[in-house]
């Protein structure tokens, strides 16, 4: 365990490095902070999300399982991801409300440029922890368990013209899940995935972005009375700085 603790923090810490470099106060070149990939995006999304339980012997107060419309929000930065989630009635879940809360420190290695730097192959390496609550209307019940989880997998970025650039990324992820006050309560296997069309100049200097995001986890906590899947598909608009 003191093994991986250290190997967790020493990830931990590649992407705050990184993240320095590429803005450093030293580091007055406007087309390095503008190079490809590298943009910061605040978006506004509509998820649908399904939540489903494992376990088929649960009774309805116990299963906390769903279909339903979600309002995600994120700023994703080159060296740090954020986000939330937010479901309830003003979404159109009917018998729960639901609030995710995230935080990723990522660091994405370059593999391949292109000589005229209008492509890139990268490998990004990932820490991710977060809260997922879902609580059933007009009782104390819910599902809420943190969790934190390390992945890595690929990513491309092509300039496609002037003002146009598309990304694709794909990370697998592993790690611990637990509910509240307990330390390890169980397993976490997440696959997430992103595209993204960048449009740059749409408001003056910042751009447009529009983006799809893939989200699998399967949660594998307490026995089976907390095994759930959550898949979501998800489209977003923002705006690059």
């Amino acid at each position: 365990m003191k093994n991986f603790i250290s190997l967790a923090l020493f990830l931990f810490f590649i992407p705050l490095s990184g993240y320095s470099q590429m803005f450093s106060v030293d580091d007055s070149s406007p087309v390095r902070q503008q190079q490809l990939g590298t943009a910061t995006t605040l978006s506004i999304g509509w998820e649908m999300g399904e939540f489903e339980n494992k376990n088929s012997n649960l009774v309805d107060i116990e299963d906390y399982s769903f279909d339903d419309n979600i309002l995600r929000l994120r700023l994703e930065t080159p060296g740090l991801d954020i986000g939330m989630g937010l479901g309830g009635s003003i979404t159109g879940m009917n018998n729960n409300s639901y609030l995710n809360i995230l935080g990723r420190l990522h660091n994405n290695i370059n593999v391949y440029m292109s000589d005229e730097r209008n492509f890139m192959f990268q490998i990004p390496i990932q820490i991710t922890t977060d809260l997922k609550r879902v609580q059933r209307n007009n009782t104390e019940s819910e599902f809420q368990l943190s969790s934190f989880i390390v992945g890595s997998g690929v990513r491309t970025v092509a300039r496609l013209s002037e003002r146009f650039d598309f990304s694709l990324k794909a990370t697998p992820n592993y790690g611990f899940s637990f509910s509240q006050g307990n330390l390890f309560g169980g397993s976490l296997f997440r696959f997430d995935g992103s595209s993204q069309l960048l449009i740059r100049n749409v408001f003056g200097d910042r751009g447009l972005a529009l983006g799809y995001h893939f989200d699998f986890r399967r949660y594998d906590v307490d026995g089976n009375r907390n095994d759930y899947d959550y898949t979501s598909h998800s489209i977003s608009i923002g705006v690059t700085f």
